[in-house]
């Protein structure tokens, strides 16, 4: 996957949908560990300050646009629009192959209610779906307690689904330490997705807040849209 475009310094995969899902399908028919980052504007942000951590993230064998706005961002440094990359649809092509090939996935999140949105999310739309995995707590939360819960599975894809740092960290320090086939780096983007599609309670769809709820708990402190706004504006400086 060798077609990418540079924002703010990192080179992001321009694959469409069915190219960039071919290729992860390919890689689990391997033998070898892949990795695949999810970049969101945080990710882009925190990059462009850390040449080392940059260097490890090309080394990477795709990295994917993991919102919305770093996926438009792409087509706008191109200055056309080109096949477009569907995240959701992504994942259900990796998700119906685990399926129909008995592939094990394990999940490590960033706390309970993370892990459980996720888990709960997945399950919903395939529930044959071997998936396992744990959460960080305030007493395991260390790079070498992630470490020793992948390897005492070694499953075939592994979804860390972690803070950026954390996540940058982990493919700095412990790369050739991870025993999986495939591992993705998706950040907060799958509880994202699974907020957004859940059920709200009954007192909230009567007040009709349901997005101003959603929103809260997808990002409490507004970070994301402040990132954003900052992703924008340097890519805008830039060109």
């Amino acid at each position: 996957m060798q077609d990418r475009v540079r924002l703010l310094g990192i080179a992001v995969n321009t694959a469409s949908t069915n190219a960039a899902s071919d290729a992860a399908i390919g890689y689990l028919e391997e033998e070898s560990c892949r990795f695949v980052y999810l970049v969101n504007s945080e990710t882009l942000i925190i990059l462009q300050n850390n040449s080392e951590e940059e260097n490890v993230l090309e080394d990477c064998d795709m990295i994917l646009p993991g919102t919305l706005s770093v996926n438009s961002s792409v087509d706008e440094v191109l200055g056309y629009k080109r096949d477009p990359f569907f995240l959701e649809s992504y994942f259900d092509r990796i998700f119906d192959y685990a399926v129909e090939n008995g592939c094990e996935i394990q999940l490590i999140a960033g706390s309970e209610e993370q892990y459980t949105s996720v888990q709960d999310s997945i399950h919903e739309k395939w529930s044959y779906l071997t998936l396992s995995g744990t959460y960080l707590t305030e007493k395991d939360s260390s790079y070498e307690h992630i470490v020793n819960e992948i390897n005492s599975i070694a499953p075939d894809i592994l979804i860390l689904a972690l803070n950026e740092n954390m996540q940058l960290k982990l493919l700095e320090n412990y790369r050739n330490q991870m025993n999986a086939g495939m591992i993705l780096f998706t950040g907060n983007t799958l509880y994202n997705k699974a907020v957004s599609e859940a059920k709200v309670p009954e007192s909230i769809e009567k007040l009709k807040i349901e997005n101003i709820y959603k929103w809260f708990h997808k990002d409490k402190s507004g970070k994301s849209l402040f990132n954003n706004i900052k992703m924008k504006l340097r890519i805008k400086r830039d060109k």
